[in-house]
């Protein structure tokens, strides 16, 4: 006798957002050099985070006359706790050490804009492709209308900036972030009116703002405005990131900053760009 019965598991496509790091034909040691100091300490800006190696500005020549691996990217991307996905190359020269690798090869879309160009023998990360929201902020973002001594960090990955074509929204979290949380303001800034806790992580788009104690991680330009900036009322964070520069502060506070109302900004008018932070008064 046939009996129909309800399904247990639904297996359906999805999407998600990833960081496509794409370096230029040099030395592939440097590259591995440049990689390694762009992940940053372990766990770094983009621990845990899916990654994509695009080599789409690689032909054959260029690969060979480098002696070009996956495996050696793949070394590097584990020992930071992130996770090569996917290739991006059209290039047959891949084939069986990505199917080796248990790495997806795709062909990089034709139709795709060309990356700014950066420095020379450099490794450069930039957003993938928009993908499904992360958290529910994220959803909630896009629907919502707009309404002294200086410590110096690392660079990290910093994307091309970003030409706003409209007015940037808001999204405003009224509760404290608690540890292991993580709220995603795409395409907005973002406003959290409370703690954030050790081990949260709050990302915009564009500006954050922590009205309350700063003790996660916050990440303003995720989609590479340079001129985003980092407000807390209260300093004590285990990083901060600009356009994927950023600083962590093993080593302690800066007095003029701890637990004091900070801004954090990427100082571009020196060489290299890097961060600052700067006391201010908000009495």
């Amino acid at each position: 006798m046939n009996t129909s019965t309800s399904a247990s598991l639904d297996i359906r496509f999805a999407t998600t957002k990833a960081v496509a790091f794409a370096p230029r034909p040099a030395p592939v040691g440097d590259l591995l050099d440049q990689l390694k100091k762009r992940l940053g300490p372990t766990p770094g800006i983009y621990y845990a985070e899916p990654a994509i190696l695009d080599l789409s500005a690689w032909n054959e020549a260029e690969v060979a006359e480098y002696e070009l691996t996956l495996k050696a990217f793949q070394a590097v991307f584990q020992k930071a706790g992130v996770n090569l996905v996917e290739v991006r190359s059209s290039l047959s020269v891949f084939d069986e050490e990505a199917e080796q690798l248990g790495l997806r090869l795709e062909a990089p879309a034709s139709a795709s804009p060309a990356p700014a160009e950066p420095t020379p023998g450099t490794a450069t990360a930039q957003p993938a492709e928009e993908a499904e929201p992360v958290t529910e902020a994220v959803a909630q973002a896009t629907q919502q209308e707009p309404e002294s001594p200086e410590n110096v960090g690392s660079q990290a990955d910093a994307p091309a900036d970003a030409e706003p074509t409209e007015a940037r929204r808001t999204l405003v979290i009224d509760q404290p972030v608690r540890s292991g949380q993580k709220i995603y303001a795409q395409g907005a800034d973002l406003i959290i009116m409370g703690q954030v806790s050790a081990g949260a992580e709050v990302i915009a788009d564009g500006n954050v703002h922590v009205y309350g104690v700063l003790r996660g991680r916050a990440l303003a330009g995720a989609a590479g405005d340079r001129d985003a900036r980092i407000l807390s009322t209260c300093f004590e964070p285990e990083l901060v990131a600009v356009a994927g520069y950023y600083l962590t502060f093993e080593g302690g506070f800066p007095p003029e900053n701890q637990s004091k109302p900070t801004l954090v900004f990427l100082d571009q008018h020196q060489e290299p760009e890097s961060l600052r932070l700067k006391s201010i008064n908000i009495r």
